[in-house]
């Protein structure tokens, strides 16, 4: 007990630590989000129907280069435009991308409730796209 007493904020940091580590594969288990390498993706958006590609960067980084498919919706402000994905998305798959794969899975779990059922996380997101050599849109 003396040792915890002792080492109390080194314990607390590594359950933080810890936390911020399982936080994804957990909200993806929770919310039941599918995964997509971009492998797949690419197969996906060559195939028909295609899925609806969501894009949830900022203006700025969509416009450094997106996939030519992927609409943007800042995950700041999806919340407010569900509708209007749902809409977009009709009965097609949909995937959301960003840069690394963290906003993107923050952007599945607002589509997950909202209602929306066939929602998947690109891990990795546009820096795994651009390093497998994938084709980018600039603009």
């Amino acid at each position: 007990m003396a040792w915890l007493q002792e080492n109390g904020a080194l314990v607390l940091m590594g359950m933080v630590f810890l936390f911020l580590m399982l936080r994804g594969p957990l909200l993806a288990h929770y919310y039941r989000i599918g995964s997509m390498s971009v492998h797949e993706l690419s197969q996906r958006l060559a195939a028909s129907p295609s899925p609806l590609l969501i894009d949830v960067r900022t203006p700025a980084e969509y416009a450094g280069g997106h996939v030519r498919e992927a609409r943007s919706y800042p995950l700041g402000s999806l919340g407010s435009k569900v509708e209007e994905v749902k809409k977009a998305a009709r009965d097609k798959d949909v995937v959301v991308i960003c840069r690394t794969g963290n906003r993107s899975l923050m952007g599945s779990v607002t589509l997950k409730r909202h209602g929306m059922q066939k929602v998947y996380n690109v891990p990795g997101g546009m820096m795994h796209w651009e390093g497998q050599g994938y084709p980018v849109k600039r603009g």
